[in-house]
């Protein structure tokens, strides 16, 4: 008998990620293990790829420079980055196989990137396995709101980087300050309605002075943009610039928009 079941329960915890997705989601399964289809719908039918493209990355991308892509999913980004002259390296990291090893290949072919750049690692947020100060810049799109602790994170990720590194957090939703605690009395209403009258749920919301937990299954939260900055600023960053693209997640709707985070290692 194994009497140690570390590793064969974070690999069986982290495999739950695609499972909760395609439980919870079952339209995913139309895209989500085809690399063409997988692109489609990430960069053509959302607005990603056409939101990343607002950056000026040339301006912020050093010489040989090393990436940490936290978070890469199929890696669409890390195959946006890898045609970049400047770019020497970039380490893509997400927990999920099926992204890693399946969906990531065709994607980067599809975008015309070089796989020589690009080493893709399963692992989770953190700990970050890297030495401190060794790399240029870390990007995450639509990931970072996923993390179990934004600013113990945010923390990590500055130490990993050289001073006068940048951290560009791409894709996230965060909410204007009203519409934020709006919501959160909305859910909290909902929550509290549950509990009196005793209706059991399966998984359920999590609201704290944070953050609200909106998706239990696939752990998104939100947190308000006054959050956001807060976090940045206290992990020893300089958010040197703040992007409201003005996209939607998903094309032609008018929901919460995407925005950008570009910050400086200090």
């Amino acid at each position: 008998m194994n009497t140690n079941w570390i590793s064969e329960q974070i690999n069986f915890t982290v495999s739950q990620w695609d499972t909760s997705m395609e439980n919870a989601y079952p339209q995913v399964k139309e895209w989500n293990k085809d690399s063409t289809k997988y692109y489609h719908q990430v960069c053509e039918e959302c607005n990603f790829l056409d939101a990343a493209k607002l950056i000026n990355w040339k301006n912020y991308l050093v010489d040989e420079c090393t990436i940490l892509d936290l978070g890469c999913g199929g890696g669409w980004l890390s195959g946006y980055l890898s045609t970049f002259e400047k770019v020497k390296s970039i380490l893509a990291v997400d927990t999920s196989k099926n992204y890693l090893y399946n969906i990531m290949p065709g994607v980067i072919e599809i975008m015309h990137g070089d796989p020589s750049k690009i080493t893709m690692i399963e692992g989770m947020f953190s700990p970050i396995q890297l030495e401190e100060g060794s790399l240029d810049m870390v990007v995450a799109s639509a990931a970072l709101h996923h993390a179990d602790n934004l600013q113990f994170l945010l923390n990590e990720i500055r130490s990993k980087l050289k001073s006068g590194g940048m951290l560009m957090i791409i894709n996230e939703t965060p909410s204007a300050y009203g519409k934020y605690l709006a919501r959160l009395a909305f859910a909290f209403s909902k929550i509290f309605l549950r509990a009196v009258l005793g209706k059991y749920t399966l998984v359920s919301p999590k609201i704290s002075s944070a953050f609200f937990e909106y998706d239990p299954y696939l752990g998104d939260k939100m947190y308000p943009m006054w959050y956001w900055k807060e976090a940045i600023t206290r992990a020893g960053f300089e958010l040197t610039e703040s992007i409201d693209t003005k996209m939607a997640t998903l094309k032609g709707t008018k929901k919460e928009s995407l925005k950008h985070f570009i910050c400086k290692a200090i």
